[in-house]
């Protein structure tokens, strides 16, 4: 004998609405960086993270003092502090769809600057 499975209305609505909410995405919080000037901070970043490597510099340490310099001029550019990138970049990491679309304007953020400078990263 088959049985068939009614739910209660209440219950198919709370299931419904489950199911709608796993589809949303969850909005970053209002003092998360936006995803444009992410992007144009993250472009900047990588490029002197290339800066530096071009350098070949003999000690790790030197490098990383060259690097450290630059990213305070990039928080400076953007008028943001350490700690609001750090709270920003961890949202955005544990937010896979928001990241895609951050690290595509990265690409053609890049990828414009190369044109513009006619140079080769």
């Amino acid at each position: 004998m088959r049985r068939i499975l009614f739910l209660p209305r209440q219950v198919l609505a709370c299931l419904l609405l489950m199911l709608m909410a796993c589809d949303s995405e969850e909005q970053p919080p209002k003092d998360i960086i936006a995803e444009d000037k992410m992007a144009a901070i993250l472009a900047d970043i990588h490029l002197a993270e290339s800066r530096v490597s071009r350098l070949q510099l003999q000690s790790l340490d030197s490098s990383a003092m060259v690097f450290n310099q630059l990213q305070k001029q990039i928080w400076k550019k953007h008028k943001v502090d350490t700690l609001r990138y750090k709270e920003s970049y961890a949202f955005y990491t544990t937010h896979p769809q928001y990241m895609t679309r951050i690290y595509e304007k990265v690409v053609k953020n890049i990828e414009a600057r190369e044109k513009k400078n006619n140079i080769k990263l």
